[in-house]
């Protein structure tokens, strides 16, 4: 008798198992971030920060304008080793309006994302507590094209594809 109820333990178990559910989700990072009460602060001094960019930046253009214009008028009679002076100068501005807009970007890159981090990683802690508190197995994130929570119980098979193509 209790072979016969442990054998059909055995042969249901299987079943059992196949017809756990298995919980994917999904989110949009993006539109989440958008809502968020931070990023209205956050917007507003990149926003200050570009502005400032923005005016040293048309100071530096000004001065180049009006260098350039002064060139313009007195080169013909100029001196050929002042002609040369001054087009240098000229082309060191170039470039160091050029330098300038680059660095701005920068800057204004490395600030949004310094800014950003502290949010990011506050949504993040939220879709990882959603994922371990409603028992989800992945969580993918439509706005970053990416898995954004994984499960501890999700099965990894790297191992099982190296072997099938026989790499170490």
């Amino acid at each position: 008798m209790f072979k016969k109820i442990a054998l059909l333990v055995l042969c249901a178990l299987p079943f059992s198992l196949m017809a756990q559910e298995v919980k994917l989700g999904h989110i949009n990072s993006q539109e989440i971030l958008s809502l968020m009460p931070e990023r209205t602060t956050i917007e507003k001094t990149i926003s200050d920060l570009q502005a400032q960019w923005e005016k040293e930046i048309a100071k530096m253009r000004e001065e180049y304008f009006a260098k350039t214009k002064e060139y313009q008028e007195k080169q013909a009679t100029m001196p050929e080793s002042i002609k040369q002076a001054r087009q240098s100068e000229i082309a060191e501005m170039e470039q160091r309006i050029s330098t300038t807009g680059q660095n701005a970007q920068t800057d204004l890159q490395k600030k949004s994302q310094d800014l950003f981090a502290p949010v990011i990683e506050k949504v993040k802690k939220a879709i990882n507590e959603v994922g371990a508190e409603n028992g989800y197995l992945y969580i993918f994130d439509l706005g970053a094209q990416s898995i954004i929570y994984q499960s501890p119980k999700s099965n990894d098979v790297t191992a099982l594809v190296k072997k099938k193509l026989a790499l170490k």
